[in-house]
C-alpha cells in the first residue's frame, strides 16, 4: 500500500529529478506524474500538519527548489492524499486547468513589491500635501480672521481635510508606481496588507531574462518616492503563488 502523501507543487512531468531528503519531516521529495504534468510530494503520516514555521518554511523551500528548475504551481500548505492515487486523481481532475496555467506561466516568475510610509515618512507627506493644498490654504486664513469658535471649528475641518487628501494622493502615488511597474512586467496584482504602514501591496509577473528591467523600474520608482518619506520593498523571484 502507497505511503500518504504530502503535496507541495505541480509542474510538467520529467521537469524535476528527485530533490532528495528535504521535504516535510526530512521526507524524500519525488514526483507523481499524469498525461505531462507531475505532483511534487514527499511521504508524511496522514494527519494535519503542524503549521509551524519550520513546516511552512520546508513546504516553501521544496517550491522554490522546484522553481529554481522549472515552472511550479505552488499549492497551499498542508494538502496531504492517501496515496500516490490520490495525487494522480487531483492531477486527472484540474488537468486542463493545471496544464493551461504551466504553460501562461513557464519561464516567468513572481517579484513582491511593498511601498512602505512609517510614521516619519507620514510627516513628510503631510507636510508636502498641507504646502500644495489651496483647500487648506483658504482653511487657513478664514481661521486667521475668525472668531475663537469659528476658529477652532476651522481647525479641526483643517486636519479632516489633510487627512483626507493624504490618503487620497498615497492612493495616487500607489497607482501611478503599480502603473509603472506592470509596464515593465508580464502583469501585475494589487493585494491586500493587514498593516497599515504598507500602502501599496502587490506582485508581479516577470519573464526570466528581463529581471534587470523590473528592477531598474523598481529602483526608479523608489527614488522619485523617497522625497515624500515613501520606501519600496521589492522581493523575488518567487514561484508565482499570485497568478495560480
Amino acid at each position: 500500500m502507497d505511503e500518504s502523501q504530502y503535496l507541495y507543487c505541480i509542474i510538467g512531468a520529467g521537469e524535476l529529478a528527485d530533490l532528495g531528503e528535504v521535504g516535510l519531516l526530512n521526507g524524500d521529495v519525488s514526483t507523481v506524474e499524469f498525461r505531462g504534468i507531475a505532483g511534487v510530494v514527499s511521504p508524511v503520516a496522514y494527519k494535519e500538519l503542524e503549521s509551524s514555521l519550520a513546516n511552512i518554511m520546508t513546504h516553501q523551500k521544496v517550491v522554490e527548489l522546484a522553481r529554481a528548475k522549472t515552472t511550479a504551481l505552488p499549492v497551499r500548505f498542508g494538502v496531504i492524499f492517501k496515496s500516490k492515487e490520490g495525487v494522480k486523481q487531483l492531477l486527472s481532475k484540474s488537468y486542463s486547468s493545471y496544464r493551461d496555467k504551466l504553460a501562461k506561466l513557464d519561464g516567468k516568475d513572481e517579484y513582491g513589491v511593498k511601498m512602505i510610509l512609517n510614521s516619519d515618512g507620514l510627516k513628510v507627506l503631510t507636510q508636502s500635501v498641507g504646502k500644495e493644498s489651496p483647500e487648506l490654504s483658504q482653511l487657513a486664513k478664514d481661521s486667521a480672521k475668525a472668531g475663537k469658535g469659528t476658529a477652532y471649528l476651522l481647525k479641526l475641518k483643517a486636519e479632516e481635510t489633510l487627512k483626507s487628501e493624504t490618503f487620497r494622493k498615497l492612493e495616487v502615488i500607489s497607482r501611478d508606481v503599480d502603473e509603472k511597474l506592470v509596464k515593465a512586467a508580464v502583469e501585475g496584482r494589487r493585494l491586500t496588507s493587514d498593516h497599515e504602514q504598507i500602502v501599496l501591496n502587490a506582485a508581479y509577473l516577470v519573464e526570466r531574462g528581463r529581471e534587470a528591467g523590473f528592477r531598474q523600474a523598481v529602483e526608479g520608482a523608489s527614488s522619485e518616492l523617497r522625497p515624500l518619506g515613501l520606501e519600496l520593498h521589492m522581493s523575488g523571484p518567487w514561484a508565482p503563488y499570485s497568478f495560480c
